[in-house]
């Protein structure tokens, strides 16, 4: 991880400072808080972009032939849709010169949707060398690239090692930098509100059986 944070460490503290209180607020600092800021939200999505690299070059899969997003299953038109949330709360986040109500969208996404929900339902879709889901890899696909333009404001160079990586080792027709692509804009073809609030209602009763187990100290 500390690895991470010597490449990364400006891009850190950036982090920190948007997503732990509005900048021009007091805030508390220091290596243990920027730690735990780092870990919630750098090594997750970095763990995250590992496991879709991870199985990508494994099963190669071809995401130019990939169906279209309206007729993936369910579960990633929801990522999709959420996504699509997530672009407008950023967005107009950032035009109002708020960086964290950005950054905060932007990190519950990551950490909540994509990383504790998505891939741990999904894992077993990236394991099919002989047969790749490509739904599933465009999806993620979609998601992690989609961030990295997201986030390229206040991590600029994080963001451009995931959209270089990501980006432009499958589309060389592609702007060269995350600094000059387009930053993402609401698709309303993917949006699907009743969808997103099903899920939400899923989601508050999965936390809510977490709880109750932790109540009764019974193990996942």
């Amino acid at each position: 991880p500390w690895e991470m944070f010597d490449a990364y460490g400006a891009d850190a503290c950036r982090w920190y400072m948007c997503v732990s209180a509005p900048p021009e607020l007091s805030r508390r600092f220091g290596p243990r808080l920027l730690e735990e800021s780092f870990r919630a939200y750098f090594m997750t999505l970095w763990n995250t972009y590992s496991f879709f690299v991870m199985y990508a070059n494994l099963d190669q899969p071809n995401l130019a032939v990939a169906p279209s997003p309206l007729e993936r299953p369910e579960v990633d038109r929801w990522l999709l849709a959420k996504l699509q949330t997530v672009i407008g709360t950023v967005t107009n986040a950032l035009e109002n010169y708020d960086p964290t109500g950005a950054a905060r969208a932007i990190q519950e996404f990551v950490v909540e949707d994509v990383s504790n929900w998505y891939v741990r339902r999904n894992r077993k879709r990236f394991w099919k060398t002989e047969n790749p889901d490509l739904s599933a890899y465009a999806t993620l696909h979609t998601a992690l690239v989609t961030v990295a333009k997201l986030s390229a404001p206040i991590t600029p160079f994080f963001s451009e090692t995931l959209y270089q990586n990501l980006e432009l080792s499958v589309n060389s027709s592609a702007p060269e930098s995350v600094h000059l692509s387009s930053f993402p804009i609401v698709n309303s073809a993917l949006e699907n509100l009743e969808l997103v609030e099903q899920m939400e209602a899923v989601l508050k009763v999965v936390g809510l059986g977490r709880a109750i187990r932790g109540q009764a100290k019974i193990k996942t």
